[in-house]
């Protein structure tokens, strides 16, 4: 698998044209193809072998080819001229969404607890059809015929809560009739489609190792912001090698969903796929030069591939503007991508962000019977999901704050140079997870803790009290607030939480910083109410909002409510003052908020300063006389990376400053240090 370390440009072309029109992929040619992929630049390119509609490119042996191709092998032709061409060949291939096999195999077909088995255009199989996996085995056999360097596996996920015949023998009986994330039961039947679906992709991961065993796997891990709903786990990652996505969410999705899939990533370094389209279903309307450049700066400034997505036309043929501007784009990238290829960097902070996937619930559903839920059935847009949005908002907070930070998981075991880690409304924990944290606390770290977090173990069982109550030095009274509640402290006075039942907690022998007050009235009554437009604040209570207790050698803040996932102003700035006094490490700048300030460290001990100016409108307004205070150790030489020219170094109250006359998108750092 060494091709993934020396390849930070990658490219996929979308290839999901029907066979309904004899002009449709009547025009593909490998050669133009692999022409395109050198005029854009990159070192590795992943190629279609079969798409969501079941057409596969090669002539399968149990599938259905793609009618136009009459018989031509353009995956295997394809793939030979990639590698005639020094470009690193990757098969896609889709699983689940996949027509022509739920057309042809009803027996297979993912359901619903309606019978609904299909949204629009998109069909479904059940990964726990045998007949399914059977086939999907086969195919991937096929594939892995071929001379590729590593397979990626779109779609390992749940189109659907699933009640087929097998889904409903596998779990003993069909799902709890109505949701309810505070039910063992309903939480058991969660839990098994999140098993489930990682044994899935674990299968197919352990197949295609049997076969190529040098060569990479990973499946499609945008899914992990997207809450309970498409059923992943970090299951899904542990199938992959590296983690890969597509994401759609913007510029502060795209720095948190960066961290996030190089949190989850075995074999460095994680990809992140940029469209160049706006989004999949706008196959015209291209992103600009400046857009792109910028994805695939942040992607690189958190030590990622840039990946880029084109979408074929339906004739097959490819727009040779497309290329030209990504060409543009992966030159002036040139420098960066090479001193990555080189150093191979990871991520540094002193502060952990806690990401919790088995957490990330929709409470608003509790009571809704599931014969009445409806999320639709695209997977790219982030579902209601309070932990994610509550993590996304304190990963903007961080980033203003030029807090450099990265994400921790059920599956970060080191957690060595973090000085404080915030865990977000962490509401599922194992016994394993609450003891690092317990451990982390009483080695002297910080730990901040928001909301319903380690209230229930990850079976959804609960003692009715936090896990980590001895931690927080609260204990939970069993109640909740309404869905508006206001934290008051001396210092901030109050500060709303909105759209959220939070709990009410008590002291148990915790330093008392805040506390809840309520409305006068329920938030939704129609008839009794303070002010018709909103609920403002009227009863102060005895419950605790904000607390610190001193634990060990460390401290632990409990807040308790998601008032940091709220964007305003007022939210924004307790949050700001909150991490002041808590969380260490913050760079001083004269930086805007909208830049991002990362480090890098390799093995070696060189570390990597990006600085990502990312405005809301580019073309960026340029940067001047900027100023960034970088805490290290003695250092021997700094060069800046775009030009390769040293820079002088300075220190300043033990700290190295670095100075920029101007930045217009983004800059590096590469510091030798003593």
């Amino acid at each position: 698998m060494d091709w993934i370390k020396k390849c930070y440009s990658r490219m996929l072309i979308d290839n999901h044209i029907t066979d309904l029109n004899p002009k449709f992929m009547s025009k593909f040619d490998p050669e133009q193809y692999v022409a395109m992929v050198r005029r854009a630049g990159v070192k590795s390119a992943m190629v279609y072998s079969c798409d969501h509609n079941g057409n596969c490119y090669y002539p399968t042996r149990i599938g259905h080819m793609h009618a136009n191709l009459h018989g031509r092998d353009i995956f295997g032709e394809t793939v030979r001229l990639l590698r005639e061409a020094g470009i690193v060949p990757v098969a896609y291939y889709t699983t689940i969404f996949h027509n022509d096999s739920a057309k042809d195999h009803p027996e297979w077909r993912a359901r619903d607890i309606d019978g609904v088995d299909h949204h629009g255009r998109y069909h479904y199989c059940c990964p726990n059809q045998p007949g399914f996996l059977a086939f999907t085995m086969e195919q991937l056999a096929e594939v892995a015929g071929y001379p590729v360097a590593g397979f990626f596996v779109d779609m390992t996920f749940w189109p659907l809560v699933c009640q087929c015949p097998a889904c409903v023998e596998k779990f003993g009986g069909p799902a709890p009739e109505t949701i309810d994330w505070n039910d063992p039961e309903w939480v058991r039947f969660q839990r098994f489609r999140e098993r489930t679906m990682a044994e899935f992709g674990q299968r197919l991961t352990d197949h295609l190792k049997s076969l190529r065993p040098e060569c990479s796997v990973v499946h499609q891990f945008s899914p992990v912001l997207h809450g309970w709903y498409l059923g992943q786990s970090s299951g899904i990652a542990a199938a992959s090698d590296y983690g890969s996505g597509d994401f759609y969410g913007g510029r502060a999705q795209h720095r948190l969903g960066a961290k996030l899939l190089d949190a989850y990533t075995t074999h460095p370094p994680f990809e992140f796929m940029t469209s160049r389209c706006v989004n999949l279903s706008d196959h015209t309307s291209t992103r600009s030069e400046a857009e792109l450049f910028l994805h695939a700066a942040t992607t690189l400034a958190n030590g990622g591939a840039c990946f880029f997505i084109d979408a074929i036309n339906p004739d097959g043929t490819l727009e040779e503007r497309t290329y030209d501007r990504l060409g543009s784009v992966i030159r002036r990238l040139t420098p960066f991508t090479g001193v990555l290829e080189r150093l191979q960097p990871r991520l540094e902070a002193r502060c952990g962000l806690y990401f919790s996937m088995e957490s990330c619930v929709n409470p608003a559903l509790d009571g809704v019977p599931l014969r009445l839920l409806n999320e639709g059935s695209s997977n790219m847009g982030i579902r209601c999901n309070p932990l994610a949005d509550e993590v996304s908002a304190t990963a903007e907070l961080l980033t203003r704050m030029k807090i450099p930070y990265r994400i921790l998981t059920d599956r970060t075991e080191d957690w060595s140079g973090l000085d404080a880690v915030i865990v977000s409304n962490a509401r599922y924990l194992s016994p394993d997870e609450c003891a690092r944290m317990r451990e982390f606390v009483r080695d002297g770290g910080t730990l901040i803790a928001t909301g319903m977090s380690s209230l229930q173990k990850r079976d959804g069982e609960s003692s009715g009290n936090f896990q980590l109550a001895d931690l927080f030095g609260v204990d939970f009274t069993g109640e909740f607030t309404d869905t508006v509640s206001y934290l008051k402290t001396p210092e901030e006075g109050l500060t709303a939480c909105l759209n959220n039942r939070c709990p009410l907690v008590r002291v148990r022998d915790a330093e008392l910083l805040g506390t809840v007050t309520v409305p006068d009235y329920p938030a939704n009554d129609p008839e009794r109410y303070a002010s018709i437009h909103s609920n403002p604040p009227g009863i102060d209570t005895d419950c605790a909002g904000l607390t610190l207790h001193r634990f060990g050698r460390g401290q632990c803040v409990y807040l308790y409510s998601t008032l940091l996932r709220h964007r305003n102003a007022s939210q924004r700035e307790f949050g700001e003052r909150l991490f002041r006094r808590f969380v260490p490490g913050a760079l001083r700048s004269n930086l805007p908020p909208s830049a991002e300030v990362t480090l890098l460290r390799a093995e070696d001990g060189t570390l990597v300063v990006a600085v990502v100016n990312d405005q809301e409108d580019p073309p960026n307004i340029p940067l001047f006389d900027v100023e960034i205070e970088i805490p290290c150790a003695p250092v021997q030489s700094v060069r800046r990376v775009s030009d390769g020219k040293p820079v002088p170094v300075m220190m300043r109250d033990g700290k190295l400053l670095l100075n920029l006359e101007r930045l217009d998108d983004v800059e590096m750092f590469e510091i030798i240090q003593r």
